[in-house]
């Protein structure tokens, strides 16, 4: 069947050919119409149980009013979805109105996006695609609409590593597994946990992909080696490395991260990108990716010089299992505090001896580059977009 969009009357209807009416996002309808000029089509798979759920995408816009986001993401998504017997569109937080919503569809025929208005969505699904686009009021009026509407949110924010580490660090199952890490208070501070550790890890708290990251190491006779992905810094002591970086003593957005030697494959050091998944079942690893550090061996992110290894060739027979049963009790710990998380990926890596290093997890995954681990996340996310709408049934008011 297909969905139609009345341009002219900015309402919704489809074109079946018996005379039915179709349950269609939180509280609206769709009736039976065989007119079709000046509409925009959306054909989809079968609805079932007389029900089309209507997924919402919150993305940003730009100070053009363009949005911003993964649209190869949000494209794939809705081809899916509506394969499914279901809708999808595209909104920013500006894009409320009340009791519906503008946004935008791809649509096949025009091989574009084009706005439409929407009734409300059984589910938003969160890809805004910086801090800074949470960090203002159409935001936070965004979560309050949707808490009042009862609307699933999925993915409440971008995660702070400060407070996930703090959160974290309350199970004691995960304790081992987490270096010392603590939020930098002074330049006293510092030189006090770099001597303690003498290998660290500087991080702004928000920070993603290895932006801002420096790994520093002090030798006995107290000079100080900082290294980034684009250069190696040397200075005579810890005081004149603070001199150097007044940012991080600036605001409380910086910590410092004990530097844990892990185990190399032929000198360069590796970790596991882990994709975690919600389901009804509950927490799963959908796929694990390994990156090797490479032109640099401050981080392994493929962007800033890292490299994409098979799993085949580091994890030992345990090494998924292990990771499993880590990842569900990161995702049901951080559920308790943070409310519903319906993703995340963390970067953990074996230590050199036993047992893992959960070095930091990361809301709103990143593309994979590994095709099968990607294809899987998107058809699970799906997935948990559906059951998401059907747990939250349509308003009667």
């Amino acid at each position: 069947m297909r969905i139609l969009y009345d341009r002219r009357r900015r309402i919704f209807c489809h074109d079946e050919r018996s005379i039915s009416t179709y349950a269609f996002g939180m509280d609206s309808f769709l009736l039976q119409s065989k007119k079709s000029e000046d509409s925009y089509a959306f054909p989809i798979g079968s609805p079932k149980d007389g029900v089309i759920p209507l997924i919402g995408i919150l993305a940003d816009k730009d100070r053009a009013n363009r949005y911003r986001g993964n649209f190869e993401l949000f494209k794939t998504l809705q081809e899916i979805i509506q394969d499914a017997g279901a809708m999808c569109f595209v909104f920013s937080p500006g894009d409320i109105e009340c009791n519906t919503v503008s946004g935008i569809a791809f649509s096949d025929a025009l091989d574009r996006w084009v706005t439409c208005h929407f009734p409300l969505p059984n589910v938003i699904y969160n890809r805004i695609p910086t801090p800074a686009g949470e960090q203002n009021e159409a935001f936070l009026n965004v979560t309050s609409w949707s808490k009042d509407h009862k609307i699933p949110f999925f993915n409440p924010h971008f995660f702070n590593k400060w407070e996930i580490y703090q959160i974290l660090r309350e199970r004691e199952e995960l304790r081992p597994h987490l270096p010392a890490t603590e939020q930098i208070r002074d330049s006293v501070h510092l030189k006090e946990f770099l001597t303690e550790h003498k290998q660290i890890y500087i991080k702004h708290s928000l920070s993603s992909k290895g932006k801002g990251i420096r790994k520093v190491e002090v030798h006995e006779d107290g000079k100080v080696i900082c290294r980034s992905i684009k250069k190696i810094e040397h200075f005579s002591s810890a005081e004149r490395l603070a001199h150097a970086y007044p940012e991080w003593f600036e605001e409380k957005d910086w910590i410092v991260q004990e530097a844990i030697q892990c185990r190399s494959l032929n000198g360069h050091r590796y970790d596991y990108r882990v994709l975690v998944l919600s389901s009804e079942d509950g927490f799963s690893v959908t796929g694990i990716g390994v990156r090797m550090s490479h032109r640099q061996e401050v981080t392994t992110h493929v962007p800033s010089g890292g490299t994409i290894i098979s799993l085949d060739d580091v994890a030992k027979e345990d090494t998924k299992l292990v990771l499993d049963s880590i990842m569900k009790i990161c995702g049901e710990t951080l559920t308790e505090s943070l409310g519903f998380i319906g993703e995340f990926s963390a970067d953990i890596a074996p230590r050199k001896e036993e047992g893992f290093v959960l070095f930091e997890i990361n809301s709103k995954p990143m593309i994979f580059d590994e095709l099968d681990i990607e294809t899987s996340r998107r058809k699970k996310l799906v997935d948990t977009f559906f059951s998401l709408a059907s747990s939250r049934p349509q308003r009667k008011d």
